[in-house]
C-alpha cells in the first residue's frame, strides 16, 4: 500500500474516532467497570513466613567431627523432599482441614500437589560457604490458618531434620560396627595364620638368619676343635703303639697302680703332649694353655700327696711304664669315641642350621605375603576403629543436641493484608485493556460497514474512465442537530455514571 493511502487511512481512522468518541468512551468505562468488579471478586490470598536459623555445631570439629554430611544444601534438599512428601502434607491437610471447598472436586493427590505449589522455601546464605537462615512460606485464603500451616511445616521441618540426622548417624554407626567386626575376624584369622607359620618354621624366618649363621660359625669352630683334638689323640695313640717294646694291654690288668703313680703317669703324658702342641701352636693357644694349667694342677696334687713306701725300683719303673701306657691307650680310645659322637652331633646340628639358612629366602617370600596382608588388615581395622570411636562421639553429640541443627528464629504471624491479587496493578491494566477493546470494536464495526467512507474507496469501485465531478458535504437539519445534542448529553451522563460507579467500587475494595 502506498504511503499516501496509509496516511489517508490513518487520518480516516482518527476522524472516525473523533466522530464516535462517545461510543468508545462509554465502552471504555463500561469495560473498566466490569473488569474492576471481576478483580474485586477475586479471592484474597494471604501469606505467612517462618524464618528458620541454621545453628552450627557447638563443639569444635577438631575435637568431634560431624558424622552427617557437611553440605547443608544437600541435607536441606533431602529434608525438603521429606517434608513435602505426600504422606506428610496429607497429614497436615487432614489435621488442619485445608481446602474444604476443593475436596469434593479434586483427588487427594491433586490437593497435595496444589499445596506444594503454595509452599515456598528460600535459602539465605551467610558470610561463608554455609547457609545461615532459610524461610518457609505458605499461601492461603484464611489468614489465621495460613500462619498455623507455616508453623506446622516449620515444626515438621525441624523434626524431620533431627530424625534424619539421628537415623543417619545410627545407620553409619551400625555399618561401621559390622565392618569393624568383619575386619576384626579377618585380622584374627591372619594373626593365627602368621603365628602358625612362624611356629611351624622356627629358625627359618629371615629375622633369625643372623643367629643361624652365628650358630653355624660356632658349630664349625667346634667341629674344627673336635677334629684337632681327635688328630692329637690319634697321633698320641700312634706314638704309644709304636714304642720299641710293645705293651701287653690285656696281661697287665693285675698290676695295680697307686694314686701317685697314676698322677705321675698323667704328668708325663701331659708334658709329652705339651711338647707336641708347642711344635704346631704358640704358648697362648687355648689347647696349650689348657694343658699347661692341667699340668700345674697335677704338680700341686703330687706335692700334696705323701711319699709311697719303698719298693723295687726296677719293677716299679718297668711295670709302671707298661701300666701307664695301657691306661693311656684306654683313655685315648674312650676320648676318641666321645669325640666321634660329639662330631656326629655337631655335624647333624650344622646340617640342621644350614637347612634353615637355605630355606630362609623361601620363608621370606611366604612371610612377606602373609605380613603384607596382615599389615593391610591391621591398618584397615585401625582406621575402622578410629572411625567407630568418632561416630560414637558424633552419636552422643546428636543425642545431646550439640550438633548442627535447625531452630525457629521468627515464627509465622497472622497476616493482615493479602499478597494477591495486586489490584493496584490490575485495575490500571484493565483500564488500558478496556480502552483498546473499545477502540478496536469501533474500528472493526466501521471496517465491516457497507457504506463508502472516502473518495479513494469510491474511485476504486467505479469503472475505469469514470470521473468524480464533485463532493456533496453533509447537510445537517435541525432534527439532526437536536438528536446529536441529546446523544451527547446521554453519553456524557452515562460516562459520568460509569466513572462514579468505578470510583465507588475502587473505594470499596481498597486495592493493595
Amino acid at each position: 500500500m502506498p504511503l499516501e493511502q496509509q496516511i489517508e487511512r490513518v487520518t480516516s481512522y482518527l476522524r472516525l474516532l473523533a466522530k464516535r468518541k462517545w461510543e468508545w468512551l462509554i465502552g471504555t468505562f463500561a469495560l473498566t467497570l466490569l473488569f474492576t468488579v471481576i478483580i474485586a471478586k477475586l479471592p484474597n490470598v494471604y501469606e505467612a513466613t517462618t524464618v528458620i536459623l541454621v545453628d552450627p555445631q557447638q563443639v569444635p570439629e577438631k575435637y568431634v567431627s560431624a558424622a552427617v554430611s557437611s553440605d547443608p544444601y544437600a541435607r536441606l534438599n533431602t529434608i525438603t523432599q521429606q517434608v513435602l512428601s505426600r504422606s506428610r502434607l496429607q497429614e497436615i491437610i487432614d489435621k488442619l482441614n485445608l481446602y474444604p471447598d476443593l475436596r469434593g472436586s479434586l483427588s487427594p493427590e491433586e490437593l497435595v500437589e496444589g499445596m506444594r505449589h503454595d509452599i515456598t522455601i528460600e535459602v539465605k546464605q551467610g558470610s561463608g560457604a554455609e547457609l545461615s537462615t532459610f524461610s518457609l512460606t505458605y499461601q492461603g485464603k484464611q489468614p489465621a490458618l495460613v500462619a498455623q500451616v507455616a508453623n506446622e511445616l516449620a515444626a515438621s521441618f525441624i523434626q524431620w531434620s533431627i530424625t534424619s540426622r539421628v537415623q543417619q548417624v545410627a545407620g553409619t554407626k551400625d555399618f561401621l560396627s559390622s565392618e569393624l567386626m568383619s575386619a576384626k575376624q579377618i585380622l584374627e584369622r591372619q594373626e593365627s595364620t602368621l603365628r602358625q607359620f612362624k611356629m611351624s618354621h622356627l629358625g627359618e624366618t629371615p629375622d633369625q638368619t643372623g643367629s643361624n649363621l652365628q650358630a653355624l660359625a660356632n658349630l664349625r669352630s667346634a667341629l674344627q676343635t673336635n677334629a684337632d683334638a681327635m688328630n692329637r689323640l690319634d697321633q698320641e695313640k700312634t706314638l704309644l703303639l709304636r714304642t720299641p717294646a710293645p705293651l701287653p694291654l690285656a696281661s697287665n690288668t693285675n698290676v695295680e697302680l697307686t694314686q701317685r703313680e697314676r698322677l705321675e703317669l698323667e704328668k708325663r703324658q701331659l708334658e709329652a703332649n705339651i711338647e707336641k702342641l708347642r711344635e704346631h701352636y704358640l704358648d697362648r693357644h687355648p689347647d696349650v694353655v689348657r694343658a699347661a694349667r692341667r699340668l700345674e694342677e697335677l704338680k700341686d696334687r703330687l706335692n700334696s700327696l705323701p711319699t709311697d713306701p719303698a719298693a723295687n725300683p726296677e719293677r716299679n719303673g718297668k711295670e709302671g711304664e707298661e701300666s701307664v701306657a695301657a691306661v693311656r691307650l684306654e683313655i685315648i680310645d674312650k676320648q676318641m669315641r666321645k669325640l666321634e659322637a660329639d662330631q656326629n652331633q655337631i655335624q647333624s646340628q650344622i646340617e640342621s642350621y644350614q637347612a634353615k639358612v637355605d630355606a630362609a629366602p623361601i620363608r621370606e617370600q611366604q612371610l612377606v605375603e602373609l605380613t603384607r596382608n596382615y599389615d593391610i588388615s591391621k591398618q584397615h581395622y585401625q582406621a575402622l576403629l578410629d572411625k567407630s570411636f568418632n561416630v560414637a562421639m558424633a552419636a552422643d553429640l546428636e543425642q545431646n543436641q550439640k550438633a548442627e541443627r535447625f531452630r525457629v528464629l521468627d515464627p509465622a504471624q497472622v497476616p493482615i493484608k493479602p499478597v494477591k491479587p495486586r489490584r493496584k496493578r490490575l485495575i490500571p491494566l484493565s483500564a488500558f485493556l478496556a480502552l483498546g477493546l473499545s477502540i478496536f470494536w469501533v474500528l472493526l464495526k466501521e471496517e465491516f460497514s457497507p457504506a463508502i467512507k472516502t473518495e479513494t474507496e469510491l474511485k476504486s469501485l467505479l469503472p475505469a474512465g469514470v470521473l468524480v465531478w464533485g463532493l456533496i458535504p453533509r447537510i445537517e437539519v435541525p432534527s439532526d442537530v437536536r438528536r446529536g445534542r441529546q446523544w451527547a448529553i446521554c453519553a456524557s451522563l452515562t460516562c459520568l455514571f460509569l466513572c462514579l460507579a468505578l470510583i465507588a467500587v475502587i473505594r470499596e475494595i481498597r486495592p493493595l
